[in-house]
This record gives C-alpha cells, sequence and structure tokens, in this order.
C-alpha cells in the first residue's frame, strides 16, 4: 500500500508546483489593452500634478531594481494643465536622454504641485527657469525652434500611447505596449515588480 501512494504524493506535489499562485492573473493584476505602436518595453504613465506619481517616483528604482528591468516615461496630455506640466517634463527629458535624474524629478514635482496660486507669472517663469539652471538645462522659455519640435514630437506620441491604452488615472504601468498593470491590485512593491517581470516576458501571441 504504501508504494502505490508514494507515486501519488510525488504526482500531487507537482501539480501543486505548477499552480503557482503567485502567477499574476489577466483581469485581475492587468488587463490586456489595444497594442500601443512603438511603445517602450515598460512605461511608467505619469503626470507631475498627481501625488501618487511622486510618491511612486521614490519607488521606481527599487521596482526596476527587482523586476530587472528599465522603465521609460510617458506624461500624460489630458487637458490643457496637463499638457503645460508634459511640457515642462519632456523640455528635461529631451536634455537628459529620456531619464532627469531623481533630484530633478523631484524639483519639477514640487514646482507643479506646491508653487501657490499667489505666484504672479513672473515670478513662475523666473522660478522654473533656476530648476533647469540649477541642473545646467535649458528651460522651456531658452529652447531653440528645433527642441520645440522635438518636445511637440513627444506630446503627440503621449497622447496616442495614452488613448490606445485607454489609461485613465495615474501612474499606470504599460508593458509590452498591451499590458496594462492594474496598481490598485496589487499589495507591495515586490507585488507590483513581480507582475511586470511576469508580463515582460510573455511572449507575444
Amino acid at each position: 500500500m504504501f508504494k502505490s501512494i508514494v507515486p501519488l504524493f510525488i504526482a500531487l506535489l507537482a501539480l501543486v508546483g505548477c499552480n503557482d499562485a503567485s502567477t499574476p492573473k489577466e483581469g485581475d493584476k492587468y488587463k490586456v489593452v489595444a497594442e500601443a505602436a512603438d511603445a517602450a518595453p515598460v512605461v511608467e504613465v505619469f503626470s507631475l500634478a498627481c501625488g501618487h506619481c511622486r510618491s511612486m517616483e521614490t519607488m521606481l528604482p527599487e521596482i526596476k531594481k527587482i523586476a530587472g528591468v528599465e522603465i521609460d516615461k510617458v506624461h500624460v496630455t489630458f487637458n490643457q494643465s496637463a499638457q503645460v506640466a508634459a511640457y515642462i517634463f519632456y523640455t528635461a527629458a529631451i536634455q537628459t536622454n529620456g531619464a532627469p535624474e531623481p533630484a530633478l524629478m523631484e524639483a519639477l514635482f514640487a514646482y507643479v504641485q506646491d508653487t501657490s496660486d499667489t505666484v504672479t507669472e513672473e515670478e513662475r517663469k523666473s522660478q522654473l527657469t533656476g530648476i533647469f539652471k540649477t541642473y545646467n538645462l535649458a528651460s522651456p522659455y531658452e529652447l531653440t525652434e528645433d527642441q520645440h519640435k522635438q518636445i511637440y514630437q513627444k506630446l503627440s506620441e503621449a497622447e496616442q500611447l495614452v488613448s490606445s491604452a485607454e489609461i485613465a488615472s495615474v501612474p499606470a504601468f504599460l508593458v509590452q505596449g498591451k499590458y496594462l498593470v492594474e496598481s490598485s491590485a496589487h499589495e507591495s512593491i515586490e507585488d507590483m515588480a513581480n507582475t511586470i517581470s511576469y508580463l515582460s516576458k510573455l511572449e507575444s501571441k
């Protein structure tokens, strides 16, 4: 009897091993959306005006480390204020190979979110120019015509990506241009990183 039980026990163990509870499930941890053409392998869709995005910015290094991926950034253009913030971000992005350093990102988040409504337009301009000057970059007021064209192209690409993926809130992560991570379904950085890693390795169907 013992000899007959052992093979069954081993078979049950094998089945348990294949049923990995940590594997992200479609409809729970992520959903499939219309594919965004020419999207980077992993993209964080965000806004400088978003408080949650500001918090997520501090978590990105750990997410990238655990998931073993690079994460590009795309700024939303939902409305006029978002477009202004996007212009500020892309001004920095085109001058830093698409990856403004963390301290600059925090300065831009702070400028957009913390600047008082009582500040004059001239004071806003001076403050923003000062931020870019600190990092030896041209401000949005000092760009060349070619740089303005680059930013308009980035804005157009961002709008197309957000529209294709039907992204209505941020921060959001888009993987392989078609897997939209459900941020609210994740309980930790490790959980989020696990889903991103899993989706980045899925073979195209």
